[in-house]
């Protein structure tokens, strides 16, 4: 299993096609509204897209998370609450998608991740 581990950037997000194992960067959503300084914070998620599956990866537990992917037009295509304290990596098939920009977004307490990915 190929892993992907990587850092949430704040104010940075990054579309990626699909071609072998492609990271999604899953930025940090501010809960409260104002200027967000530009910084680099380490998160517990991890995220990656191959031709098959969307994989979700949690570090450590964060509790119940909520997993909602989204495509261009707001729709909801994928959503899924898992127990982190049992099931640290999610398998989301996306063979079957259609071409589109998507938006993986991952909720849990008050954190709220959000990255993009492409479907060629």
């Amino acid at each position: 299993m190929k892993r992907t581990i990587l850092s949430s950037v704040l104010c940075l997000l990054f579309s990626s096609a699909i071609l072998a194992n492609t990271a999604i960067d899953l930025s940090k959503i501010p809960s409260n509204p104002g200027p967000v300084p530009c910084g680099l914070t380490m998160s517990s998620v991890s995220a990656a897209i191959d031709a098959t599956d969307l994989s979700v990866y949690f570090d450590w537990p964060v509790g119940n998370a909520t997993i909602t992917v989204t495509n261009s037009f707001g729709g909801i295509v994928a959503q899924q609450v898992v127990n982190t304290s049992t099931t640290p990596e999610v398998f989301i098939p996306v063979d079957m998608w259609n071409a589109d920009d998507y938006t993986i977004t991952v909720r849990y307490g008050t954190t709220k991740l959000r990255g993009t990915f492409q479907i060629l």
